[in-house]
């Protein structure tokens, strides 16, 4: 029974200082990150707009297939979760700018989507992320294990994914 209360003690004491030192972080974080694709302008703005789930979609691919200016639902399940989201702006295929429409979420803020043509077929998404970490222990969980940039490389991936697979039923 001693050793079952010292370790409960543990626990609490581990998240307590976890909840500490992730109240001393900043909240708010701005980060931006390129990554270029082999394939057209079109084609990397169908897939990033037919992404429906974060980090890993595992959405039906017959959205690719859509046309360019083509909006994706006001919804995007992040983690198992549904987020409203919102355009502040969209201009196909060149940028457009999400935001999250619930105030009340733990984590949040705006994504700024920006296509370049690099060369005939090579096309650069940079994306920039300027979000907020409300709760103290997602906070620490996101800064110090390396979170801060998973909804990016979950957008990354799901587009390189998408770009590089055959839409299903085809």
């Amino acid at each position: 029974m001693k050793a079952a209360l010292k370790f409960l003690a543990f626990c609490v004491a581990l998240v307590l200082v976890l909840a500490m030192i992730g109240a001393s972080m900043e909240p708010r974080h701005t980060i931006t990150r390129s990554m270029s694709y082999a394939a057209s302008q079109e084609k990397v703005w169908a897939a990033l707009l037919s992404i429906q789930q974060l980090p890993f979609d595992r959405s039906d691919l017959r959205a690719v297939d859509q046309g360019v200016g083509t909006k994706p639902p006001d919804t995007i399940d992040v983690v198992g979760t549904p987020v409203a989201i919102s355009f502040e702006t969209f201009r196909p295929p060149h940028d457009c700018t999400v935001k999250t429409v619930d105030p009340d979420l733990a984590y949040g803020g705006t994504w700024t989507f920006v296509l370049t043509l690099e060369s005939n077929d090579v096309t650069k998404l940079t994306i920039t992320e300027e979000a907020w970490v409300r709760g103290r222990l997602l906070r620490f969980g996101a800064r110090a294990l390396g979170g801060d940039d998973l909804i990016l490389d979950g957008i990354f991936r799901a587009v390189r994914r998408k770009i590089v697979e055959t839409p299903r039923g085809m």
